[in-house]
């Protein structure tokens, strides 16, 4: 880590999945509307506002993206396919953190366009399914940091690219059905990734020196940013959560834990350290200062184990800033966040 304290940035929503109590109950009336939102939805892709998006398995009639400013879409899908049971005839799927003032307003113009009069006041009661927090630090190289987190039953380590040298890229916490995932992963190394599949397709297709050149200076700009490392709650499986109960869930954030294996003094041979590192990753700590308990360097394990404990993750008031996030995009109306009646 370098010499300079890292900066833990304020949580941003990326990402945001929403129901809205559009023709509930027994089918009825969603097959009174569903003609009309039809033809509203073909003028809107004829203005090319919106396109079709193509899902396997969906719940819904139709699913299109509405195009928002900046290349940032939102998936739409409206029409329940048992609306008897599904909570709502609408859902909608967006990265908040990429859409901007001026996509949130394109949404509402298109989405009052399509739903008709009644968008505003459903806007006023929607029930969350999906929400993900992330929290940027500035500064941190993630392979010299072992990243623990408790209270998880079952853990997912992944690596997106592992060199020769073994360089760790992520970490994930939770399973394919879990309500939850948390993840740390290296912002920098995504975005050298990112700039690379660009710059190979800029000239694979035969793209001009220009595009090439272009793709070239985003490599060399992406791999000289300084260390991001970017920490995520992910939660998958809210199961319809009205905004005013946000607040009150757990704060995931808390269970991180982050420990600074660096370079920093130690009376420990230099094998000795690696391999404990390597077996803290591979095995857990625990295990690893089990390994170590009746060996001559349990001691020097133990205090380089408790010197490396950071002081810049205080994730006592992230979640609380997180819904505040959720407020300030202006997605949604004040009375969203107040408890109902």
């Amino acid at each position: 880590m370098n010499s300079k304290a890292p900066v833990v940035r304020a949580p941003v929503v990326d990402r945001l999945a929403f129901i809205l109590p559009w023709a509930q109950g027994s089918g009825d009336e969603q097959k009174r509307l569903m003609p009309r939102i039809k033809r509203r939805l073909a003028r809107a892709i004829a203005a090319h506002t919106c396109v079709r998006a193509y899902r396997k398995g969906g719940r819904y009639l139709e699913n299109f993206d509405i195009l928002l400013p900046g290349g940032a879409t939102a998936l739409i899908q409206i029409g329940a396919l048992q609306p008897a049971y599904q909570k709502g005839g609408i859902r909608v799927v967006l990265n908040p953190a990429r859409c901007g003032p001026d996509g949130i307003r394109q949404l509402h113009l298109v989405m009052g366009g399509i739903v008709g009069r009644r968008y505003d006041e459903l806007m006023k009661q929607p029930l969350i399914n999906n929400v993900d927090f992330a929290v940027d630090v500035e500064g941190v190289d993630l392979d010299q940091l072992l990243v623990g987190y408790k209270k998880a039953r079952r853990f997912t380590t992944f690596g997106k690219r592992i060199n020769s040298r073994g360089r760790i890229e992520g970490h994930s916490f939770g399973a394919v059905t879990s309500d939850y995932m948390a993840v740390a992963y290296d912002k920098r190394q995504e975005r050298i990734h990112a700039a690379i599949n660009a710059l190979v397709r800029a000239g694979g297709r035969g793209g001009t020196d220009r595009l090439v050149e272009n793709a070239i200076t985003r490599v060399k700009r992406a791999r000289d940013q300084p260390p991001l490392m970017r920490i995520e709650v992910r939660g998958k499986k809210l199961r319809g959560l009205r905004l005013c109960k946000l607040v009150t869930l757990p704060n995931r954030f808390e269970r991180f834990r982050f420990v600074y294996l660096g370079d920093q003094d130690s009376n420990l041979p230099a094998p000795v350290r690696l391999g404990f590192v390597s077996l803290c990753r591979d095995l857990g700590v625990k295990a690893a200062l089990e390994t170590f308990k009746h060996t001559e360097h349990a001691r020097a394990i133990h205090a380089y184990w408790r010197a490396g404990h950071v002081n810049w993750w205080q994730p006592e008031k992230l979640w609380l800033q997180g819904c505040e996030a959720v407020k300030e995009i202006g997605l949604f109306p004040d009375q969203a966040f107040e408890p109902a009646e």
